[in-house]
């Protein structure tokens, strides 16, 4: 058995945006309210994932709501694994990096060597018009600041009909990231989990889905010149277009391979699971 992602849960689910696809809300079985964790089973979780981690890419820290709330915890979580992991990433929103570049620094430091920027059109403004960001927030810029102290930075994309879903919407974030030197670009086309755990939330993806999306994203870049990289084991492909690192995947967290779990999930109140969806989908 094996895991390609140990996902590290932070905080609980307070959160300074509002996505209207939240996958947080149409996934969780249970949300976490707290927003210390349990060191001893933090360990054992690490340890699991030591066990397993032959087809480990990643430890992730993401959350139920936005991580860079919570930064002493991310400290913690980062002193604990003490560079046990060789890839750490941070998914966020990206809203608070400015206020948080002397921790970021030194999460660089304790081995965080990537920040995932959730965003959902080549262009800031609309993409912070779809995600509920008030604030005064250009995620351009915040990539800029964040590979200006070293980090690497990939773009996480949301497809739906309110923002990017079209190839050559996709080709025009692409584009750009290159020209500001972002090695990583990856498209989701916005999905409904069965069950779905937000009404609200799976009705605003049934209307705003854009179907098959992903689909003629792939034919686009296999017809301008991509080149086809690696099938990852949840159904993503990773191409090479211009020169930029694009992946094709879902907002799904599932696998067709019995000997693999897609994720280790450690939660803040000690439970470890593979999956957000069910109760029942526990290690510890």
């Amino acid at each position: 058995m094996k895991t390609h992602t140990f996902s590290i849960v932070v905080g609980d689910s307070r959160c300074n945006a509002k996505c209207p696809y939240c996958v947080a809300q149409m996934t969780a079985s249970e949300v976490s309210d707290h927003v210390d964790f349990d060191e001893r089973k933090f360990d054992i979780a690490c340890r699991i994932v030591d066990q397993m981690k032959d087809g480990l890419l990643t430890a992730m820290l993401t959350g139920q709501g936005e991580p860079l709330l919570f930064p002493k915890q991310i400290t913690r979580y980062m002193d604990l694994m003490n560079l046990r992991f060789p890839r750490i990433e941070l998914q966020t929103n990206g809203v608070l990096v400015e206020r948080n570049l002397e921790n970021l620094k030194r999460w660089q430091d304790a081995g965080l060597t990537l920040v995932c920027l959730s965003v959902a059109s080549s262009n800031s403004s609309t993409s912070n018009q779809i995600m509920g960001i008030k604030s005064v927030y250009n995620y351009w810029h915040t990539a800029q600041v964040l590979m200006d102290i070293g980090l690497n930075v990939r773009l996480n994309c949301t497809m739906t009909k309110r923002g990017l879903f079209t190839p050559d919407e996709a080709d025009t974030m692409i584009a750009h990231a290159n020209n500001i030197g972002i090695l990583q670009t990856t498209f989701r086309e916005v999905e409904m989990p069965s069950p779905c755990m937000d009404r609200d939330v799976g009705e605003w993806v049934e209307e705003y889905k854009p179907y098959k999306a992903a689909e003629r994203l792939h034919h686009y870049l296999a017809l301008h010149g991509a080149v086809e990289l690696l099938r990852l084991p949840h159904g993503g492909v990773v191409y090479d277009y211009k020169g930029q690192n694009v992946a094709i995947g879902n907002c799904l967290t599932g696998t067709t391979d019995p000997d693999d779990i897609r994720q280790v999930i450690f939660f803040p109140d000690g439970r470890v699971a593979y999956d957000w969806r069910y109760k029942g989908a526990r290690l510890l």
